[in-house]
Parts: structure tokens; sequence; C-alpha cells
């Protein structure tokens, strides 16, 4: 196989996973309330900070972006009006804000066609840096109980004097109403609409009223003036903190991130779970082994990104049974330890920082999202020889001339490497070190690739067909392309390569 390294124009690559979230019941306010008591509007507000704190878990977990539009959100009850808006007639505003708040990976892009329109027309702006949804929020209020149950007492006293007459009335009231909201998420490309990413939540309330109506009425001439006194716990309110869950809620699912450790009583979301247990069973058991480490990185356990499930992982997740109380997990690549993993991860500024430096790092977490995507990452077995370890893996093993590949390694302690490709025909290239990447010492707990992610090159397969052998050497001191021997199919000669004892290997075919 000839490699060719040619040259790209530089571009960005926005790599992460797909996403993820649940409904979250909320109890109804049983307790009897003074009626001259009014709940502090400060306590509806609870999920505000999940708000906040959703933007970090997105970046954290290494969600990808996500451009959100929402359309126009309503009552679709009609009873704002014939209740003269008890509840809000449009929460589109509210639905706007709060998905402006999320931040991190989540970026809200308003709908005003007419803006844009007349942005247009008069020459002001183009569609040229305008940014495109992935997603659309749809829904609205769709249930509204005004009073399920009612309870108190009133009197009305009038008395007449000639002309004029004096009226009192004096109501003490106490009532429970139910608010529901329900939300979709829609596919801005195909507009369908995105299955189980929804949110449906209501809220029951009580209203209180202490109400004093004093009226002087002149008789045979209407006319008349009077003031009215209300203490009353906002169903305003109540809508506004149904919508913040519920863009949680959606945003969480659609993201699959943990959100409901977030809310307060928030329960495991099945709608994540399922999709975070089918993407492991998907993964290669590299994959599986890299995130966890990964995920190990986060909690800030010292664990190398190597794929490979070594001491210093099985370590790591021992500590981690022991101080998050995990003590049934199973200390192994599993679905149960690896949701433990996903679920507990520190939701902070420091574990943001941690992050994004994996991130900046090309580290394997990020890679594995990538592939995923693309190809299963295919690994050689790693060689632990006189304690230093590498590990070898390309992103497929089979090509066709003229396809990309990708050639990944890691170190468990600092290290130079060399990696080289033994064609069908005995010729020998050294992928690694290279123009591009000249610098061969590489340190633990960093993914190194050929071409690195963002690079502006690329490794295109050539001829001739037949298998091609890739191979890895590491050592403490810089390896020379000519201390370098291998047997006639492709292996290293043992008899001469005795002082570069940790070494890994891998094989492709070429077609």
């Amino acid at each position: 196989m000839k490699i060719l390294m040619k040259k790209l124009k530089r571009s960005v690559l926005l790599l992460g996973l797909t996403s993820v979230v649940a409904s979250c019941g909320l109890n109804p306010q049983t307790a009897d309330i003074d009626l001259n008591v009014t709940l502090p509007e400060a306590k509806l507000s609870i999920y505000q900070s999940a708000v906040r704190k959703l933007g970090m878990m997105s970046i954290i977990y290494g969600a990808a972006p996500l451009n959100i539009m929402s359309k126009n959100i309503a009552d679709n009850t009609g009873t704002s009006a014939a209740t003269k808006a008890e509840i809000p007639r449009d929460i589109t505003e509210i639905v706007k804000s709060t998905l402006n708040a999320v931040g991190g990976n989540v970026t809200f892009i308003p709908y005003d066609p007419d803006f844009l329109a007349n942005s247009i027309n008069t020459g002001y702006s183009s569609f040229d840096n305008k940014m495109i949804p992935d997603v659309v929020v749809s829904g609205g209020i769709t249930e509204f109980d005004r009073a399920l149950v009612t309870k108190g007492d009133s009197a009305e006293a009038e008395i007449s004097l000639s002309e004029y007459g004096l009226s009192f009335e004096d109501q003490n009231k106490g009532s429970l109403a139910q608010v529901t909201l329900d939300f979709n998420m829609i596919d801005f490309n195909t507009l369908a609409g995105i299955p189980r990413i929804q949110a449906v939540n209501g809220i029951k309330l009580h209203k209180v009223v202490k109400e004093d109506s004093l009226g002087i009425t002149i008789k045979s001439v209407t006319f008349g003036a009077q003031g009215t006194i209300k203490k009353v716990q906002g169903r305003h309110a109540a809508v506004r903190l149904l919508v913040e869950l519920s863009m949680v809620q959606l945003v969480g699912r659609y993201q699959k991130i943990p959100y409901w450790r977030l809310l307060p009583g928030g329960v495991p979301d099945e709608v994540v779970i399922d999709q975070v247990v089918a993407d492991f069973y998907e993964m290669t058991e590299t994959e599986r082994t890299v995130t966890m480490q990964s995920y190990l990185h986060l909690y800030e356990y010292s664990v190398q990104l190597t794929g490979v499930f070594d001491f210093a992982t099985q370590a790591a997740l021992k500590q981690f049974s022991t101080q998050y109380d995990k003590q049934a997990l199973k200390t192994g690549v599993n679905q149960e330890t690896y949701l433990a993993l996903f679920e507990n991860i520190p939701i902070n500024y420091k574990t943001q920082h941690i992050s994004k430096v994996m991130k900046g790092m090309n580290t394997a977490f990020y890679q594995a999202q990538q592939v995923r995507q693309s190809v299963p990452v295919i690994t050689a077995p790693a060689l632990n020889i006189d304690g230093g370890k590498v590990a070898l893996w390309t992103n497929k093993t089979d090509f066709t001339i003229g396809e990309k590949m990708a050639v990944s390694f890691s170190v468990d302690k600092p290290m130079h490497v060399r990696v080289v490709v033994i064609n069908s025909a005995g010729e020998v290239s050294t992928l690694f070190p290279n123009i591009h990447q000249n610098d061969s010492f590489c340190k633990p707990g960093i993914l190194y690739q050929v071409p690195p992610i963002q690079a502006n090159f690329t490794l295109d397969v050539g001829g001739p067909a037949g298998t091609d052998k890739i191979r890895a050497v590491a050592s403490s001191t810089p390896i020379e392309a000519g201390a370098l021997y291998f047997t006639q199919n492709g292996d290293f000669d043992e008899n001469k390569m005795a002082q570069y004892s940790v070494r890994a290997s891998a094989d492709i075919i070429i077609h």
C-alpha cells in the first residue's frame, strides 16, 4: 500500500454525542393554605438553576452542538380569554427566553419570518451567515381546569338610603386548579416529529383569594367605582415553571444526557437510559473501554485513555465503587458499570474544564463519538512489556484503494513512538512521525491520530492490493527508521529488535 498525504483546506469539525431526556411528575400541592398567605414566587423558579446547568452538562458530556428554534406556543384550550387571562394566551417568549438561557452546546435561533423578510428586502441582510436550526419545538397549553376543588365562604350586604345605595361584599375562597403543557420536538430537515423526544408536564396549584369589594351606586344614573384586592398564587408563574421543566426535559432527551440530576426529586429517564444502553451495545469492546476511561478521567481518577482494560482502570473502578457506594458493581466493561459512570459524573466548572481540555487534546472520548457515527474502530492488542505499553488501532480493517484511513495510538507513560506500514510488496513507509507531526515524543492520557482531527491533510490508501501490516514501536529514546527490522511476513524480527520490546501490531486488507 502506498500512503498518500493530501493537503486539505482547514475546516471545522463538530464532534459529539447525539443526545436525550424524561417525564417528571409533580406532586399536587395538598396543604391547606391560609387565606391571607401568598406563596413567594421565588419558590416557583426552582428550575432556573437546572436550565443554566443543562448547558454545562452538555459540554461535560460532549453533546453535539444543537441549534434549536421554537414555533409560536399558545393556549390551545381557548380559556385564556374566557377567564380574563388567568393563564397566558401566548407563552412563546417564555419558551424563547428559557431556551436562550441554556447555553453550552445549545444555541437558540429565533423564529421571525417577517423580520427576516424585511431585512432581506431592504438589503440589510442575507442568508449567507444565518444559522440553520437542527430541531424545532412545538406545543402549547393543552389543559386548564380552573376549579377542581373550591371551598370558602362569602358575605354580602346592601343598604338603600333614599336615592343612594351602599353595597359590601366579602369573600374568602380557596380553589385547586390544574395546568398542563405539551411539547414535541421536530426535525427541521424532514419536518417529522422525533420519536419519544417530547414533554408532557402538569401542575396542580392553589388559588387563594381574599377579596374585598366596596361600591357606591347612584340610582338612575349608572355610575360607580369599585376597588378590588386579590392575593393569588400566580398561574402565570406556574406556567413559566412548567416551560422551564419541559425545555430541560426536551433538550436532555435529545442530547442523551442525565438531565434528571438537575431536577429536585428527579428520577432516571427511561428514554435516555434506553438510548445510552443501545449505544453501549453498538460499540466495540475497545470503544466501551475508552469511553469508560474517559468518564473516569472526568471523575479525576488517574487513568490513561488506551482502550485497554488495564490495571489502572480496574483500580479506578474499584475506587469509584467505594466512593459512590456502588459496591454491587462488577469491576469490568459491562452495562451496569457503564451506566453508573454515566449517571454520576460531577457537574461543576472544574469538570467542564477537564472536558474541554480532553476535547482539545483529541482524546479517545471525543474520537469514539466521531467513530460511532462513521465506522467502528478496530484495535490491535497492546503489548505490555517492561512496564511500558502502546495501543494501536485503525478506523476499519478493509479498505478500497483511494479511501481515507486513520491510524490511532496511545501510550501509558511518556515515550517516543514510531509507526510504520509494510505493504504486500514488502515496502516500508513511516506514518509517524511525519512532516506534519514531527515530534515523536508522546504522553499518556492523549489519543494520537494520523492524521489528527481537523488536520490539513489526509491519508489516502494506495496500491498494491493485499494485506498491509501496521506496526508501532515505543521507547524511552527516539527510534530511528533504520533501527526497525521485520521478517518477510512483516512481523518484528525478534533477533534484531530485542531492545525495542514495547510494540503493537494491526493488519488491514487493501482491495
